[in-house]
């Protein structure tokens, strides 16, 4: 039995070669593409000013924030003295896989911006942060590192927009490479029996309303894509609290 993540192939990391590992099939359905914003001029700056040292931190909180940043102009590459954090085991895989920064930060109870909140010491003396994030992300990790002390410089790295296989709409830049629309399924392809790992709300919303089959098993990473799939009138079968091989195998079984 196949289990369908509901993102682009080139989002692929550490969650889907542990699944393959264990034997799970893995279809990708991608129902959004993330471009890059229209004006980009924050966001090249940022990349500049990270490369030049003038961050003492810089935290990610998904591969799309890596790739969006090389996308700005952001040569991969940051000084001795400027601290990397990630939000978890796949952010840290891109990052390493597409810049070779291997020594990173992480939390560890909790692969979330409630984690990196509760585990990330607040500076001493100050600290200037660079955290670039989807336009859609939730106020949380930014106000709660504020309100810890740090100096936030907080710049909108991509959106997140409804796409038919992937496809960025005509004149914006996808972060991701193009994909042969052939070699992904549709939400009008699922039938009784099948599992989608619904992997953010944006894809929740694009997927219920061409869901047109009973019997499909939906699982849910994390609680706010749990929230907009049961607000929506379809509940998630099961809920993720993080992306992890082992929570989706134990959901599977």
């Amino acid at each position: 039995m196949p289990l369908i993540l509901t993102r682009h192939p080139a989002q692929s990391g550490d969650l889907e070669a542990r699944l393959r590992q264990a034997g799970v099939q893995i279809r990708f359905m991608a129902l959004t593409a993330q471009v890059l914003p229209v004006n980009t001029a924050e966001l090249t700056t940022a990349a500049e000013q990270l490369s030049a040292g003038e961050f003492d931190w810089v935290l990610f909180t998904s591969g799309a924030t890596v790739r969006a940043l090389l996308a700005a102009g952001w040569s991969g590459e940051v000084p001795a003295h400027t601290q990397v954090g990630v939000v978890g085991p796949g952010t840290a895989g891109v990052l390493e896989s597409l810049t070779g920064i291997a020594e990173v930060w992480m939390p560890q109870a909790e692969h979330s911006a409630a984690g990196i909140l509760k585990e990330l010491n607040p500076p001493v003396h100050g600290g200037r942060l660079l955290l670039p994030q989807s336009a859609q992300a939730r106020p949380l990790l930014v106000e709660g590192l504020r309100a810890q002390g740090w100096t936030v410089v907080h710049v909108q790295a991509y959106q997140t927009v409804s796409a038919e296989a992937g496809q960025a709409p005509q004149g914006r830049r996808s972060i991701y490479p193009a994909v042969d629309p052939s070699e992904l399924m549709r939400p009008e392809d699922l039938g009784p029996g099948d599992v989608v790992l619904v992997t953010a709300s944006s894809a929740a919303q694009e997927l219920l309303p061409r869901l047109q089959q009973d019997g499909v098993r939906l699982l849910a990473i994390g609680e706010p894509t749990a929230a907009t799939l049961a607000a929506a009138g379809r509940p998630a079968d099961a809920v993720l609290k993080a992306p992890t091989a082992d929570g989706v195998l134990a959901a599977l079984n």
